[in-house]
């Protein structure tokens, strides 16, 4: 005889496999995916492609704001033959003000390019390290004496209100609340100092990557290489 020792039996818990069969049935469902050919494989850059550039203007998180950087290196169509993104064109990108505790990263979205020529094209890229990862990093401020200096502050008053307290008795033995008021005035300032939120400075001259989201389709005529 075979005794089922799981826990629960068969109406456990549903597994990961179990999730898997799901996703893949959603997957059958939507029906097969069709293989299609580029069209345009000179005068298309691929998407994933990475464009090294060097930052021309700095990043500072505490508000948003916009950036610019310059291509450093030629990028070539999908069959590498033409050109289509030059050394010396321009990027443009917008970046937002918040960041969260333990970030070190900016996250920029690049909106634009402009090569020499004159001939733009809206990227909605994202930026990357040289590495290709996710967002440019920086130097965080995080702000720690403005943050935390005034509740330590806080606290050594509080214990030597405390000690002061002790001696300060009526004649009958009550002790003086002057400790309570002095703590509700320190949560007071440790509640203001929390609001404040680290800050990230990238300098001009790093180096960056866009991260193309998205074939880009330029017009045909460039130089070969």
């Amino acid at each position: 005889m075979v005794i089922d020792t799981t826990p629960g039996g068969a109406t456990g818990a549903p597994t990961a496999a179990a999730g898997q069969n799901a996703s893949d049935q959603a997957a059958a469902a939507e029906g097969p995916v069709r293989a299609a050919r580029l069209t345009r494989r000179a005068t298309t850059v691929q998407q994933g492609t990475l464009i090294p550039a060097v930052l021309e203007t700095a990043l500072d998180s505490t508000r948003p704001g916009h950036v610019r950087a310059i291509v450093s290196r030629d990028i070539t169509g999908f069959d590498g033959r033409q050109v289509l993104i030059p050394r010396g064109t321009r990027l443009f990108g917008e970046y937002e003000a918040d960041l969260n505790a333990g970030q070190n990263r900016a996250f920029v979205q690049w909106t634009r390019l402009v090569r020499p020529d004159g001939v733009t094209i809206a990227l909605a890229s994202p930026a990357a390290d040289v590495q290709g990862r996710a967002g440019i990093q920086g130097k965080v401020n995080s702000h720690f004496l403005e943050r935390f200096g005034a509740a330590f502050l806080q606290s050594t008053l509080n214990f030597g209100m405390g000690l002061a307290g002790r001696s300060l008795t009526g004649d009958n033995g009550v002790v003086v609340a002057l400790p309570g008021a002095v703590q509700s005035s320190g949560a007071t300032s440790v509640g203001g100092g929390s609001q404040i939120r680290p800050t990230l400075r990238v300098d001009a001259g790093v180096r960056v990557t866009v991260f193309v989201a998205r074939d880009l389709e330029f017009p045909s005529g460039e130089t070969r290489r």
